[in-house]
């Protein structure tokens, strides 16, 4: 059998299309609600919430359990940059994992529009979270930045050499499901710059309607949150002694 660790090629691949299954499936059941909803003019509730969370989950878990001893299953800048940030993942290689993912992200909203029909995808959305007026930039930024936060904080406390082991992918997933539940009604709960990107740059290719203006305050919540969610769990886990996580090319990361 051959040993041998993974090539970069095939971590960025494995990134890129992790990231575009993560988009086509979760984005793509947000859109894909609303494209029944304004069919059947039934108002959105915790029911169709909930069935968007669901799908998240489940392609995260299959998507880390496929690709985590690959690349690590990141799925996420904010993953990549929190891991770099606290040494746990080399800054030579965030570049090309996060413009993996950006790209896989593109393709996943691509294909929620071949899928679902152009004009259908842009009506509902095309997936695109957004936050609403009453929210505002400051309140947004902060609500992304507190589920990233959390996201994060979870990632790197089952990478702990010390945590159950097998149950990586199911602990991502179920924290991405409790985290949409709470943070949905809110901001759309992107948690993920490149989950929130790609929707948003393919639907404003297609002449959806997008907010600009809310673009800085994913941007900023998610990689404060996801970087702070690190520190966290890096000191406490410290307070144990020293903190051992497994490699990021043989664990798993992800995201919304």
């Amino acid at each position: 059998m051959n040993d041998s660790p993974p090539s970069t090629f095939q971590k960025l691949l494995s990134e890129l299309l992790g990231t575009a299954f993560l988009v086509y499936v979760g984005a793509g059941s947000a859109a894909a609600t609303g494209v029944i909803a304004a069919g059947s003019h039934a108002p959105f509730s915790m029911a169709q919430l909930g069935m968007i969370s669901f799908a998240f989950m489940l392609v995260i878990v299959g998507t880390v359990y496929a690709i985590g001893h690959i690349s690590g299953a990141h799925i996420n800048p904010a993953v990549t940059v929190a891991l770099a940030a606290t040494g746990r993942f080399p800054w030579r290689e965030v570049p090309g994992y996060v413009a993996a993912q950006v790209a896989g992200a593109l393709a996943g909203a691509l294909g929620i529009f071949v899928t679902l029909g152009a004009d259908a995808a842009r009506a509902a959305g095309g997936g695109v979270t957004a936050y609403a007026p009453e929210v505002g930039f400051a309140r947004g930024t902060l609500i992304e930045a507190i589920g990233t936060f959390i996201l994060v904080f979870v990632v790197f406390g089952v990478l702990d050499r010390r945590a159950a082991p097998g149950w990586a992918p199911m602990a991502i997933g179920s924290i991405v499901f409790a985290i949409i539940v709470i943070v949905g009604p809110a901001t759309g709960a992107a948690i993920n710059p490149a989950r929130y990107a790609g929707p948003f740059l393919v639907d404003a290719a297609w002449g959806g309607a997008v907010s600009w203006n809310q673009l800085p305050a994913y941007f900023i919540g998610e990689f404060a949150g996801g970087l702070i969610g690190a520190l966290a769990y890096t000191a406490l886990a410290a307070s144990r002694g020293r903190t051992k996580l497994e490699s990021t090319t043989t664990a798993v990361g992800t995201a919304s």
